[in-house]
């Protein structure tokens, strides 16, 4: 596969980027590739979390602090850019880095009430609608749920998947484990497809296929 640059982003905070960032990551890193992870939120959680795990990985996972031009030729398959929630100069700078930036959002549509700035500024970036797709966190029969995925339809977002709430997850995390650590293969399913389907539509757009991308 072709190098992938892949950003985490929304200007909304408390989505789930940084959780997203490091699962990318793990999953990456479990299937032997290489991994650059760089860290653009000034809180520095991505950092923080990746330090627990660094051993089990060696040197297959490099973390950085910024961006800089050289990280183009970079020799890792996977380079993760997990974003701060804004939509200022640095998240522009990985907007215009990334091969696909994938958007986690939350049931409620304050998650949803602003994406329309964010596509806005892709474009200015040179970016495809089908380069952001929605990853819909916590998604599920609720009313909230349901208004949510009618605006969502409604604008034709593209979406690349939907991911439950797992609460080990965070705790995993903060404990310095694997993300999928005591996670049955039912729970881990999701995020393997997602993977997936996010390798597929990059090998789709590199063919020049972006209409049906995540389809």
């Amino acid at each position: 596969m072709e190098k992938l640059a892949v950003a985490v982003i929304n200007h909304k905070g408390g989505v789930g980027k940084t959780t997203l960032s490091l699962i990318l990551t793990q999953m990456a890193l479990m299937k032997r590739h290489r991994v650059l992870a760089v860290d653009l939120d000034p809180q520095r959680n991505f950092t923080d979390a990746l330090s627990f795990i660094r051993g089990y990985f060696k040197e297959s996972l490099r973390v950085k602090g910024a961006l800089a031009p050289e990280d183009a030729e970079a020799p890792e398959d996977w380079i993760v850019l997990d974003c701060p929630p804004s939509m200022g100069a640095i998240s522009k700078v990985a907007l215009n880095f990334a091969d696909i930036a994938l958007v986690p959002v939350r049931p409620d549509l304050f998650s949803l009430s602003n994406l329309g700035v964010l596509y806005s500024v892709a474009r200015e970036c040179g970016k495809d609608r089908s380069q952001l797709p929605l990853v819909k966190v916590g998604y599920d029969a609720t009313r909230l749920a349901q208004m949510a995925e009618e605006v969502i339809a409604g604008e034709g977002y593209p979406a690349a998947a939907s991911l439950p709430i797992n609460r080990l997850i965070p705790y995993n995390i903060a404990s310095g484990r694997i993300w999928s650590t005591g996670l049955s293969a039912e729970a881990r399913a999701p995020y393997e497809r997602m993977f997936a389907r996010l390798v597929i539509a990059y090998q789709r757009m590199l063919e020049g296929d972006f209409s049906t991308a995540w389809q």
